[in-house]
C-alpha cells in the first residue's frame, strides 16, 4: 500500500468517528488500488448496517449490469454503486440509513450527487436496495466522492477518489 492510500484510509477511519459517533458505532475504511484502472471503493458500518460504495467506468460494465441499472455503456461516464446490507450481507429496509452524496471532477468543488434507489426483492425476503449515479468524466481525470451516512444518532462519512487514465 503506498503512502497516499494509507493516508486516505487513516483519514476515513478518523472521519467515521466524528459527529458523536464512537468507534463501536461506526467504522469506515477505504481501499484504492495502486492500479488506477481498478475500482475505487469505500465502506462504512453503522449499527450493523454495511454501506459499500464502488465505481467502475460505464464502458467496463457488463451487458447484464448495464441493462439492470439502465446505464449506457457509451461515452465518458463513471458509474457509482452504493449498496446497503446488514452485516450478514442480507437486505435491509430501504430507510435503514439516510445517504447524501457529493462528487466532483477535480479541480471543481464538490456538488450534490443524486443517488437513484434501485430495490430488488426475492419472495419472502427484505428487498436489497442499491443506489446508483453516473458522473461525466473524460480521462485523464480524478473524480472525488463524499458520501454521508446517517442511522439514528450515528454518522459516518466515506470519501474516496477515482483516478481515470487514458487507455
Amino acid at each position: 500500500m503506498n503512502a497516499r492510500n494509507l493516508v486516505v484510509a487513516a483519514a476515513l477511519v478518523l472521519a467515521s468517528c466524528s459527529n458523536n459517533t464512537t468507534p463501536h458505532d461506526a467504522h469506515a475504511s477505504a481501499t484504492a488500488s495502486a492500479n488506477a484502472a481498478s475500482n475505487a471503493s469505500a465502506e462504512a458500518t453503522l449499527d450493523g448496517v454495511v454501506v459499500h460504495a464502488s465505481t467502475i467506468l460505464s464502458s467496463d460494465l457488463n451487458d447484464i449490469s448495464a441493462r439492470r441499472y439502465g446505464i449506457s455503456r457509451e461515452g465518458n461516464a463513471l458509474f457509482l454503486l452504493v449498496t446497503v446490507r446488514d452485516d450478514h450481507g442480507d437486505g435491509v429496509p430501504a430507510d435503514a440509513v439516510q445517504l447524501s452524496a457529493q462528487s466532483a471532477v477535480l479541480p471543481d468543488a464538490l456538488a450534490p450527487l443524486r443517488l437513484l434507489p434501485i430495490t430488488t426483492a426475492a419472495p419472502g425476503k427484505t428487498g436489497m436496495t442499491d443506489y446508483i449515479a453516473t458522473i461525466a468524466a473524460k480521462p485523464p481525470a480524478s473524480v472525488q466522492f463524499k458520501i454521508d451516512i446517517r442511522k439514528g444518532d450515528s454518522n459516518a462519512t466515506m470519501a474516496f477518489t477515482r483516478d481515470l487514465l487514458p487507455r
